[in-house]
C-alpha cells in the first residue's frame, strides 16, 4: 500500500471529524462566558467521544474509501478504529476582555503514530520467508497489506495532546476563532 493512500484516507477521516465538529461550533452566549464556553466545547467534544456506529457509517457515506477496497479495508472499520480511545478534559478558561482562552486536552490516534506503526510492521512483512509467495500473488499481497494496516490501527495507544484554543465574543456570542478550530480539527492528524 502507499503511504500517500493512508494519508489521504486520514486526512479525509479528520476532515469529516472536523465537519461534524463544525456543526456544533456556532457559538455560545450566556451570563458567564466561562460556562458558556465550557458548555460549547463539551458539546462539540462529546459529538466525537460519544459518536455511534449510525453515525460513523453516516459521516464514512460522506468519504471515498474506495482506494481501500483492493485491501479488503472497511472504511467504517477503520473509522472506527480511529476514534477508539478518543477522550478530552476541559481545563481553566480564562477571559480577558472579549477573548478567551481554553485549555483543552485531547486524547486521541494519531495518523503521525498509525505511519510509523506501519512502517515497522511493513518492515518485519518484508523480512517474512513466505513474502515471496505473497509477491506472486498480488490479491493475496493486498489483503496482507489491509490485514497489516488494520493491526497497526487497532494496535495504536491513544496520545494525549494539551491545545490552548481561543474564543472571541461579538455581541455576547462567544464564537472559537477559525484557528482554534482548524488545529481542533486536525487532531488526529497532530496527535
Amino acid at each position: 500500500m502507499k503511504r500517500g493512500t493512508i494519508r489521504a484516507l486520514v486526512a479525509s477521516l479528520a476532515v469529516v471529524v472536523a465537519v461534524s465538529c463544525g456543526v456544533v461550533l456556532g457559538g455560545c452566549s450566556s451570563a458567564n462566558p466561562e460556562q458558556a464556553i465550557r458548555d460549547d466545547l463539551t458539546a462539540t467534544l462529546d459529538e466525537v467521544k460519544n459518536v455511534d456506529d449510525a453515525t460513523i457509517e453516516e459521516l464514512m457515506g460522506s468519504v471515498d474509501t474506495s482506494q481501500l477496497e483492493p485491501y479488503g479495508i472497511d472504511g467504517t472499520e477503520f473509522a472506527r478504529s480511529l476514534l477508539d480511545g478518543f477522550d478530552y478534559s476541559i481545563g481553566d478558561i480564562t477571559v480577558d476582555g472579549d477573548t478567551a482562552t481554553a485549555q483543552v486536552s485531547i486524547t486521541c490516534k494519531s495518523a503521525m503514530d498509525l505511519y510509523d506503526e506501519l512502517e515497522n510492521m511493513m518492515t518485519e512483512l518484508s523480512e517474512d520467508p513466505d513474502i515471496l509467495s505473497l509477491l506472486s500473488d498480488e490479491e493475496a499481497f493486498n489483503a496482507r497489506i489491509g490485514e497489516l494496516l488494520m493491526e497497526a490501527m487497532d494496535s495504536l495507544e491513544p496520545s494525549t495532546k494539551d491545545l490552548e484554543l481561543t474564543y472571541t465574543n461579538a455581541d455576547g456570542t462567544w464564537t472559537m476563532d477559525s484557528s482554534s478550530a482548524a488545529e481542533l480539527g486536525q487532531i488526529f492528524a497532530t496527535a
